[in-house]
């Protein structure tokens, strides 16, 4: 709580700038300016929160996140994700209508160029894509294939919804995964947060979007091991300075 209180103070005082700049562009119209200054925003709070809380995050192998064209499955833990998923990969976010609940969040995250992938209904499944199609010309979007949070270190069944859209429209993956968020369920500060980032994998590899999801799945839970042990060693490495 000290935390999300923290990032709303930061939005009318670090933040503010890029704040009344992107609401400057958003009147006059320009949306990519507008999208900007909206990510550079999200960069300011997630400084912040590395600050408050102790943290270190550590990026493997400094991975190129493509600039558009791309779905990035990432996985997801709890709702400290959001900071160092923007921190660290800087991209708007293709978000589930829970989103909406949090109105806050919702209306920054659609300013930075978000969408709100609304699968309630035939019709609006149909319209939702043709506005991510439409935006993937401009920029890739942040995924969670697992669908929701999962509270674990565990890579979890990736749901059927993206990954199929995915193999439908032919729209390449850029896989991502992260470990160590979970340790904010046991105590705030001092934590150490990793990344590793798993290539493109192209849909038209694969005869299925079964086949595509097993692939996609087998990769980010067999890396995500790899991951969980190199942040081990990390960790340990911080103890002993």
């Amino acid at each position: 709580m000290k935390v999300y209180l923290r990032i709303t103070l930061l939005v009318f005082g670090k933040a503010s700038p890029y704040l009344i700049r992107g609401l400057y562009h958003a009147i006059s119209g320009n949306k990519e300016k507008r999208i900007k200054e909206f990510l550079e925003g999200t960069k300011i709070w997630a400084e912040d929160v590395k600050k408050i809380t102790k943290t270190n995050v550590l990026v493997f192998n400094q991975f190129t996140v493509p600039e558009k064209g791309h779905m990035i499955f990432l996985n997801h833990v709890n709702e400290m994700d959001f900071p160092y998923d923007c921190y660290v990969i800087r991209k708007p976010f293709l978000a589930n209508q829970v989103i909406k609940k949090a109105w806050f969040a919702y209306w920054w995250m659609t300013a930075m160029g978000s969408q709100v992938f609304d699968n309630s209904k035939a019709m609006s499944i149909a319209v939702s894509v043709k506005n991510l199609i439409e935006g993937l010309k401009t920029t890739s979007y942040i995924v969670y294939p697992e669908g929701k949070n999962t509270y674990s270190e565990e890579i979890q069944p990736l749901k059927k919804g993206m990954v199929k859209i995915a193999f439908d429209q032919k729209i390449p993956v850029f896989v991502a995964i992260k470990s160590g968020v979970t340790t904010y369920q046991e105590y705030q500060k001092g934590n150490v947060v990793g990344y590793l980032g798993l290539g493109i994998h192209h849909p038209n590899d694969f005869s299925s979007w079964e086949e595509f999801q097993n692939h996609l799945y087998q990769v980010m839970h067999s890396k995500k091991l790899e991951l969980d042990g190199m942040l081990e060693v990390e960790r340990n490495k911080l103890r002993t300075t």
